[in-house]
């Protein structure tokens, strides 16, 4: 007969998207928390060959029941959006909201404000936030599948759950289930950018795990009752491989794995998702335009696609002679929803290696700014659109407008390039003076990642194993 009072903690970790798998599983994470609780990894797609794989680590592996949400329940929940974005009072919120219809025409554009508007004055009346909070319960149990994950947790016999992506739909039900029976739950939110551009946090968690100080004090604008303590600062476990030398490629190993003649300069064009930057393609033109003339005639771009991005939109670029594909891999070409896939380390290592090899990185806005900074590379962000029109130029200059974006930029290690002459020469005189602007990098980093000693996935761990050992 078995003593009860050794049983280790179940802790179910939801993985939902391929960022999970790096975080959870690729940063060694999931290997630290075996050393003191049983890790129930619940994948939200079918995945055989995944949980085949992270079988092999010695965990549970169980498939997440599919969420089935009614429109009462996403209206009550854009209730609570809108009183969270207003105590929030985040300049994203209106960006994101105004990026979403720039490209409309304008009888779209207009019925759309009209119907936001509307919405508006009707989830912002006074109570209307607290109605719409006491309402959830009950339309969840009428308009929802919530008995089939509280059975799940049951079935599993969860005591703790682990969320790094709580702003996902896939996680919606899961965490008001878990909440409903009482388990303790913590997060650590995946991004830095999460807190101000993404839906409310579906419930109060018992602790937060975050990159920076400065989304410690997002998370406290957002929800009131919470206080600082129930806060920790650990920064980016997923950076933690820049720390790792191991994880980059012999250059020239590197080089050839992509077709890239040894010795010629690059630069590295990481895109972003079409959601956030559609209009961007127009930058690789203007860099390739450039080539043999005010930049290097031996200068090769670089082009790396978002792990959530279909092929299509950059395959006119395959045949460019001075264009080389670096490419993460088809995770959202075959999956259940974009990037619902495994993510192995043979691709972490290429992102690293890729990283640590190219001479001058460009993006538009994304988290690849600060990628690239760990390895000392200068950093350029167009923004500009000359395909446009002034809505389409107002959004190019307000992608680096948003709240989690405002340090980058105010730290003086990301240049921004407001017109295409300005592209060019930033990456020209990259190219010849790398060092310029490092310790404003290095400003950057601390900033937004608070540490840059490779530990962050050490300190998640001892956040983790410190909350099993408190009790509720």
């Amino acid at each position: 007969m078995t003593d009860d009072t050794a049983r280790r903690p179940r802790v179910l970790v939801p993985i939902t998207i391929h960022f999970s798998v790096r975080y959870v599983v690729r940063t060694g994470l999931l290997a630290r928390m075996r050393a003191f609780c049983e890790p129930v990894l619940a994948l939200s797609w079918d995945d055989d060959d995944l949980a085949a794989d992270l079988r092999t680590e010695g965990v549970d592996v169980v498939r997440l029941p599919d969420a089935e949400v009614d429109g009462r329940v996403h209206g009550l929940i854009r209730t609570l959006d809108a009183g969270f974005t207003r105590r929030l009072g985040s300049p994203s919120t209106a960006i994101d909201r105004r990026r979403q219809h720039v490209d409309q025409p304008l009888e779209v554009r207009a019925r759309r404000w009209a119907t936001w508007k509307r919405a508006q004055l009707q989830d912002l009346r006074p109570g209307t936030e607290d109605q719409a909070r006491a309402a959830l319960p009950g339309a969840l149990a009428a308009g929802t599948n919530i008995d089939a994950f509280a059975a799940f947790l049951r079935d599993e016999d969860v005591d703790v759950v682990f969320s790094v992506t709580p702003f996902s739909v896939q996680e919606l039900l899961l965490l008001h289930a878990a909440e409903a029976a009482g388990l303790r739950q913590i997060t650590s939110i995946l991004s830095f950018d999460n807190i101000t551009t993404r839906p409310p946090l579906p419930v109060i968690f018992d602790r937060y795990l975050v990159w920076n100080e400065a989304n410690a004090r997002e998370l406290l604008r957002g929800y009131p009752g919470l206080t600082r303590d129930e806060i920790a600062v650990v920064g980016p476990a997923q950076f933690d491989f820049y720390a790792d030398p191991s994880r980059v490629r012999p250059e020239a190993e590197w080089r050839a794995s992509i077709d890239l003649p040894e010795g010629v300069p690059t630069v590295l064009y990481g895109a972003g998702p079409p959601s956030v930057s559609p209009h961007e393609a127009q930058y690789v033109d203007h860099l390739l335009a450039a080539i043999g003339g005010a930049l290097p005639e031996d200068l090769h771009v670089v082009l790396r696609r978002h792990p959530n991005d279909l092929p299509d939109r950059w395959e006119r670029f395959r045949s460019h002679p001075s264009v080389r594909f670096d490419d993460p891999g088809a995770l959202g070409s075959h999956a259940y929803r974009p990037g619902q896939v495994n993510l192995r380390d043979q691709q972490i290592s290429d992102l690293c290696s890729t990283l640590a090899h190219t001479d001058v990185h460009v993006n538009v806005s994304s988290t690849m700014t600060l990628d690239g900074a760990f390895y000392g590379k200068p950093q350029i962000g167009p923004a500009y659109d000359d395909e446009g029109g002034r809505r389409q130029r107002r959004r190019a200059i307000e992608l680096y407008e948003r709240e989690h974006f405002l340090e980058i930029v105010d730290s003086g290690g990301l240049e921004l390039a407001r017109s295409r002459t300005e592209l060019v020469q930033l990456v020209g005189r990259a190219l010849s003076e790398p060092e310029r602007l490092a310790p404003q990098r290095q400003v950057m980093l601390e900033a937004l990642c608070s540490r840059t000693d490779g530990h962050a996935t050490e300190r998640v761990a001892a956040e983790l194993e410190g909350f099993l050992r408190t009790d509720a």
